[in-house]
């Protein structure tokens, strides 16, 4: 028997959050702009030399994150890789993704919303960023709250546990995991995820939660490839959540087709 699944919406959009971060990126450079308004007449009057070397590591900064925005922008719109290759933090996001959300609660945009437009923006970089990705040594993240409430089997130590029952979609990620070869985990939070990501040292990885996890975790394991699959919580959060499972496959054809 399958687990029947609900869908997610397909409606995500790419535009809150490369909005918000322009925004973001715009009052950056009004700060800095009002910071060398601030030294000027100490510095300059200290020596001219250190107000100049000052401005320019301003604008050098500022620079920076606008130069990494618009990569970002133009890879997520375009799907052509051109960001940067390093193997380093992204800077740009977490510098500029904290103003972001604190300029969607000033106006009060939903912050879910926010965090699944910046899944949506991530998936799309992630599938720009194929020729990247080296090996099939893949990972599927789980939340533990697809697991139906009632049951008593531990699986987060050990998915195998699942009887299979087909209560929930547990057993139906075993079996895609058999047939696709693929490690499956189910988690029941960031510090247990990180964990496994750190002994299995995935070269992608496919990751089911709900947007707020999804956009912590994305951000913790970068460089990786994560592929985000929002979850769906029809009986409210952390309990008995569904997942569009045609999204799923979508992520594993993209990770052995890549």
């Amino acid at each position: 028997m399958t687990a029947t699944v609900m869908s997610v919406p397909v409606t995500w959009s790419k535009r809150p959050f490369l909005s918000f971060c322009w925004a973001g990126l715009m009052l950056v450079a009004a700060a800095g702009l009002l910071l060398v308004y601030l030294v000027y007449p100490r510095l300059y009057t200290i020596e001219p030399w250190s107000f100049y070397l000052f401005t320019a590591a301003v604008g050098l900064f500022v620079a920076v994150l606008g130069g990494g925005l618009t990569l970002i922008t133009a890879t997520s719109l375009t799907g052509i890789d051109l960001l940067y290759p390093h193997g380093h933090k992204s800077v740009t996001v977490k510098l500029l993704f904290p103003i972001a959300v604190f300029l969607a609660k000033l106006l009060r945009y939903d912050r879910g919303k926010l965090m699944a437009s910046f899944v949506r923006v991530n998936n799309s970089m992630t599938i720009a960023q194929a020729d990247r990705i080296k090996g099939n040594r893949i990972l599927v993240l789980l939340p533990h709250c697809l697991q139906i409430d009632v049951c008593s089997r531990k699986i987060t130590n050990d998915i195998t546990n699942c009887t299979r029952c087909g209560k929930c979609p547990v057993g139906e990620f075993i079996t895609i995991g058999e047939k696709h070869n693929l490690k499956i985990e189910v988690v029941n939070g960031g510090t247990l995820a990180r964990k496994r990501v750190a002994l299995f040292r995935p070269q992608g990885i496919i990751a089911v939660a709900c947007e707020r996890d999804l956009t912590l975790g994305i951000q913790d394991v970068h460089p990786v490839p994560v592929y985000g699959v929002i979850n769906d919580r029809v009986q409210g959060p952390c309990v008995n959540t569904r997942v569009d499972m045609g999204a799923v496959d979508a992520a594993i054809r993209f990770f052995q087709k890549k």
